[in-house]
């Protein structure tokens, strides 16, 4: 036999041009198929830690695009999709290397590696973006049906099996089957396409924060040293239940936030200063008793000795716990007088510290629990946390639009003057 490329080349040990290129090929084999998967495997579990994690270091980010589009456990899937790719574009080609191109045993191989790629797909969902998971089965079915239309066309097309094609498939000649064929695959391709718009349209309207700049939703990634992207600190007797409700939708509106709530995540009184410090954010809701509370003051002194940003979230409905901001920096200024002799922050300069980082540094966000309002809320203490995040940090101009929920409230204007009676 002779190569294909170049018929002047005798495939034979005997061939010196034969045995030259031979070796090339298994030097690249070695290295594309073999040793490139092996380095990116190796990656992958170096940063596995941190990529599940949501931590951001140097090397995390720079392998960003094996693992941004999946889901932190499944993190690794690039990789998985990478040797399924090298086994049906080249490794099933040693499948009866002679006569295999002939034969039926590299369709159905391929036809089976296909399926089963496609029910751990449907299995595993490793994708974040529900539009990008649904095109991958897309493509996988397609794969699956052309493999499995290409056994109908080889039994069909090759004189060895001219009498099967018929008694098999039932076409009494090849170009029956071709036909068949190309009609059954446009139809699978048209239905596809609905299918991946119907459910790209779904995941747009999802009611999720995306940003104004990109369209998107945001990066939601942490530092090194943290595991939470914020710290919610409240007194139960007048902030529970507007806390809890806060965590809940933020979690709707945004799947990947991370959130320490002491409902979910205390474990142990005494170490609510290591809470705060392993969470990027330190957010306040301000309701009457908050900073009577000694626990409360314990982790307004550690936010501070950390250096973490404040996002205060004030209540102002009185029947609901709350109080006017006047009334709540008293509160503030009478018991935040030093660090309660705990220790944590021994270089605390008295209340005006406190005030100044509370109500001062920033307009506290009002807490609204009325429908559309309630979402304006929500996503202010978003925006906050985000402005905080290392990706956001770096690049603060893609904040700078805002935010938006798909189906929320558009903004109103008045076309002409208008009396209010309240």
């Amino acid at each position: 036999s002779y190569l294909v490329a170049d018929l002047t080349v005798l495939c034979s040990a005997d061939d010196d041009e034969y045995r030259g290129l031979d070796a090339y090929f298994w030097a690249f084999f070695v290295l594309w198929p073999v040793l490139v998967p092996l380095v990116l495997l190796g990656l992958l579990l170096w940063i596995r830690r941190d990529v599940r994690a949501l931590r951001v270091t140097r090397l995390s980010r720079a392998c960003r695009f094996l693992w941004r589009d999946y889901n932190a456990r499944f993190h690794y899937w690039e990789l998985a999709d990478m040797y399924r790719k090298l086994f049906l574009a080249s490794l099933v080609l040693f499948i009866q290397t002679d006569d295999g191109s002939s034969k039926l045993l590299r369709l159905i191989v391929a036809s089976v590696v296909s399926a089963l790629f496609l029910t751990a797909l449907a299995l595993v969902k490793p994708f974040k973006r529900f539009d990008d998971f649904y095109l991958a089965c897309t493509a996988n079915l397609l794969l699956t049906c052309c493999f499995v239309l290409g056994t109908v066309v080889q039994i069909c097309e090759s004189a060895a099996y001219e009498d099967m094609c018929d008694t098999l498939v039932g076409f009494p000649s090849a170009r029956g089957a071709s036909s068949f064929v190309i009609v059954l695959t446009v139809t699978t391709i048209a239905v596809s396409l609905v299918l991946v718009v119907l459910k790209s349209i779904s995941a747009i309207r999802a009611p999720t924060i995306r940003l104004l700049s990109n369209r998107r939703p945001p990066v939601m990634d942490l530092s090194k040293k943290c595991h939470f992207h914020g710290f919610i600190s409240h007194i139960w007797s007048t902030g529970q239940d507007q806390t809890h409700t806060i965590v809940r939708q933020m979690k709707l509106l945004l799947p990947e936030a991370r959130i320490w709530l002491d409902v979910d995540c205390l474990k142990n009184l005494g170490a609510l200063e290591e809470s705060v410090a392993d969470a990027t954010t330190f957010l306040v809701f301000l309701s009457v008793g908050y900073f009577k509370s000694r626990n409360c003051r314990r982790e307004l002194y550690a936010g501070l000795a950390l250096d973490r940003p404040f996002i205060p979230i004030h209540e102002a409905d009185v029947e609901k716990g709350g109080a006017a901001l006047e009334v709540l920096k008293a509160e503030c200024r009478a018991h935040c007088v030093d660090d309660a002799g705990l220790g944590t922050y021994p270089s605390y300069l008295g209340p005006a510290e406190m005030v100044f980082r509370i109500f001062e540094k920033e307009e506290p966000i009002l807490w609204v629990r009325v429908n559309a309002f309630q979402l304006e809320s929500l996503k202010s203490i978003a925006l906050r946390m985000l402005r905080h995040s290392p990706y956001y940090m770096r690049s603060p101009n893609i904040l700078t639009a805002g935010a938006m929920v798909p189906g929320e409230v558009p903004p109103y204007a008045f076309v002409g003057p208008v009396t209010i009676l309240v």
